[in-house]
């Protein structure tokens, strides 16, 4: 083993709350001490591993990113082994450098009335390259259900559109603008409004594709919030 070896240090596994908010996941944690630099390793749990969506759940939030070339784990425990494990193994090997290992960090917004709204953020080490993915699970369902959340969507993107002239007024946001999104709340939980991202996919960087923000206050946005849902948003 390298004498670089002696100095990584892995840390014990931790179980915590992914947010003060969250009702139905955790993050897991664990981290690696390699040259003086703390990396942290995440992934997200859902405290039901019962459901019978559950699997199906795992399979789509690891579809975000291929940062395995294995097929998808329906443990976390597991997960979060395979990429400390990889991790190490790069470190051990003088490959880290080289080959692009990206970091997973998940951050939950909303987790209410059996709706989770999180997002996956990947940043790759020794790149500036970074780039996030956008859930919305129905959990009585298993299904990830996006712009389904939101009716009158024409107008909607249209008001999304009008919102984006001060930061992009050449950019014209699609139906995946609905798809890409965070509800936002305050310290009581409850609903202030949504966020959209829109990816400017004519703009591509070092660090991927240019981004923005359009934010909705709850007024703005809950008209267009699909009948089946209108109840559960609060």
């Amino acid at each position: 083993m390298k004498n670089k070896m002696l100095k990584i240090t892995v840390l014990f596994l931790l179980f915590l709350s992914g947010s003060l908010k969250s009702q139905t996941v955790q993050i897991l944690k664990d981290s690696v001490l390699f040259e003086s630099n703390y990396y942290v390793l995440e992934e997200i749990k859902f405290k039901a591993d019962k459901s019978k969506f559950v699997d199906n759940m795992y399979n789509e939030i690891q579809d975000a990113f291929d940062i395995f070339n294995k097929p998808a784990f329906h443990s976390p425990e597991k997960r979060i082994q395979a990429k400390k494990d990889t991790l190490l193994a790069l470190i051990s090997n003088d490959e880290l450098r080289h080959a692009n290992y990206g970091f997973e960090h998940y951050e939950i917004f909303y987790d209410k009335n059996q709706l989770l709204n999180f997002s996956t953020h990947l940043q790759s080490y020794g790149s500036p390259f970074e780039a996030t993915r956008y859930f919305c699970f129905d959990l009585n369902t298993g299904k990830n259900i996006g712009l389904d959340l939101f009716t009158n969507k024409t107008a909607l993107l249209k008001c999304i559109k009008s919102k984006l002239k001060n930061q992009n007024e050449k950019l014209v946001p699609t139906l995946k603008a609905l798809q890409d999104f965070k509800i936002m709340t305050n310290a009581q939980n409850k609903i202030t409004g949504i966020t959209f991202i829109v990816t400017d996919s004519e703009s591509y960087r070092n660090s991927g594709y240019e981004q923005f923000e359009v934010i909705f206050t709850w007024k703005e946005i809950q008209k267009y919030i699909a009948a089946p849902f209108k109840k559960r948003i609060i």
